[in-house]
């Protein structure tokens, strides 16, 4: 590729992409946003400014009619599908954020046609890049955990509903809190464990505060009518090498804490838990237990992920977070709501 800077266009213009994906890509001096595209004219243009580009679209194909390099899809859940396969079709390497998609299908078509044009794909799991997350994956690579027979994943809110459409309304998010913030812990676990394949799952989604309790939201109000998805889910998974895990996500809960964003590991050799990275383990039949030090420091982890992906395309490198790992990622959450749906246990699709 040529020394000219890369040149980005954003589908969905929207909160994460003004927050964290725009000013990731302007902190990189080789990449440039060249234009923004959101259903919105007032979200693009506001996207636009912050951006520091005058290109506005509200239909992606126009965006896409640009000269670009990379497209950065930060749209509602449902609506990656399409944009992230045409930006793949018109030639682009694409960055999209959490989850990728909602289905295994979904992934599998978007991977295996990014595969066919030798283009690069990313799903956006920021957690990987965390300061805690990166100093784990290091202990881990140093063989202190061994392998790992059990894993806990908690992404657990106590009033933190997102009010917006986007999230609530299952036919744009396709999913509540377990595709929300649960595909941040369990992506982050999945990693750490080196992607075992997982089998079967065995899980529930359900309703119990949005609907109609008087729980408080600390977000502020929702609309009640509109609300489509689960604010708790759980799941118990068996993999392929005998390990299992339990995921718990909820938006809303009576726990302590506002939030609690968690992985935890059981291995042979030792325990890890993220993200206080501390480890526990025995050696020569003496305990021993302590916190790890970031050898790394991380600043902004979303800028990293963004650094990450403009130096895979940059200098043709293996996609920092590949849609074979996310296929597994998002089979298990696939198959927590069939799960539900079903009341059985349910193979995972890959």
């Amino acid at each position: 590729m040529s020394k000219r800077k890369l040149r980005v266009g954003l589908i969905g213009g929207g909160g994460i992409a003004q927050a964290v994906h725009i000013p990731g890509w302007n902190n990189l001096p080789e990449a440039e946003i060249v234009g923004v595209a959101d259903l919105s004219e007032a979200t693009a243009r506001k996207a636009a400014a912050i951006a520091g580009t005058k290109e506005v679209f509200t239909d992606f194909h126009e965006l896409l009619k640009l000269d670009l390099d990379v497209v950065d899809v930060c749209t509602p859940n449902k609506a990656h599908t399409p944009a992230v396969l045409a930006a793949l079709e018109s030639g682009r390497h694409v960055i999209c954020e959490k989850p990728l998609a909602v289905t295994t299908a979904e992934v599998r078509a978007m991977g295996e046609l990014a595969d066919a044009k030798e283009l690069k794909l990313m799903t956006a799991q920021h957690q990987r890049f965390t300061q805690s997350g990166v100093a784990a994956r290091a202990w881990v690579d140093a063989g202190k955990v061994g392998e790992v027979y059990h894993a806990r994943v908690r992404a657990m809110r106590r009033a933190w509903l997102p009010p917006s459409p986007g999230f609530i309304d299952g036919k744009l998010s396709g999913g509540g809190p377990c595709m929300d913030i649960g595909v941040h812990a369990l992506d982050l676990c999945m990693w750490l464990m080196d992607f075992p394949t997982p089998v079967r799952v065995s899980g529930t989604a359900k309703t119990v505060f949005a609907k109609g309790h008087d729980m408080p939201n600390l977000w502020g109000e929702w609309d009640r009518e509109r609300y489509s998805v689960e604010d708790f889910a759980s799941g118990f998974v068996h993999f392929d090498n005998g390990a299992t895990m339990v995921l718990e996500a909820a938006w809303m809960c009576h726990q302590p804490d506002n939030e609690e964003l968690m992985a935890q590991l059981f291995g042979k050799q030792g325990g890890l838990a993220w993200p206080e990275a501390t480890f526990s383990t025995a050696t020569n039949g003496i305990f021993a237990q302590g916190t790890l030090t970031p050898t790394t420091q991380v600043p902004h982890p979303h800028w990293n992920e963004i650094a990450a992906f403009a130096d895979c395309v940059l200098n043709d490198k293996l996609s920092p977070v590949p849609w074979t790992e996310t296929i597994k990622v998002i089979g298990i959450l696939e198959a927590i709501y069939a799960s539900s749906n079903t009341g059985a246990e349910v193979a995972v699709k890959g």
